[in-house]
């Protein structure tokens, strides 16, 4: 499976039977991780400082407790990890992620598995992401892309 764009990362992920969050919810927290990514070096106003401590705060307290991390690699279209149960082929329901450790918040993206192989000793699994919702289809391929771009840099800084 080979989306072109995507990252590798460990991340707390977990299969999910349903969701709490809206589409809308979903969108605006991507682009809210994306504004305080962004930021990098940059000094934020003070008041700006204080919203992205409250923002931090208030994710700790709606996601107590953050699924094992596991190796994923998330692209466009699809994701692929591993984890201890097999998943039916054709099976749809939510991928949860934190992509953050600076807002560790459980998103969920709806999935269906498309595939399922036993490998060392749990499975690999992978789905295609079934965002019906354009907003936060391109929020999500928007933080993809960030993402991809930072790990790029990274090799390439390594390599110098």
């Amino acid at each position: 499976m080979n989306d072109g764009v995507h990252f590798q990362s460990r991340l707390p992920l977990a299969w999910q039977t349903d969701s709490s969050q809206s589409p809308f919810e979903a969108a605006r927290f991507l682009d809210v991780l994306g504004a305080i990514e962004h930021l990098g070096d940059d000094v934020p106003d003070p008041r700006d400082a204080k919203l992205d401590l409250q923002l931090v705060w208030l994710a700790r307290l709606l996601t107590p407790a953050l699924p094992p991390s596991v190796e994923v690699r998330i692209g466009i279209e699809h994701a692929v990890w591993f984890q201890q149960q097999a998943l039916p082929v054709g099976t749809c329901g939510w991928v949860g992620f934190s992509p953050s450790a600076t807002l560790p918040f459980l998103l969920t993206l709806p999935a269906q598995v498309i595939a399922c192989d036993a490998a060392n000793g749990g499975h690999r699994v992978a789905a295609r992401w079934v965002i019906d919702d354009l907003g936060l289809r391109e929020a999500f391929e928007r933080m993809v892309f960030r993402h991809h771009r930072e790990q790029i840099r990274r090799k390439r800084e390594a390599s110098l």
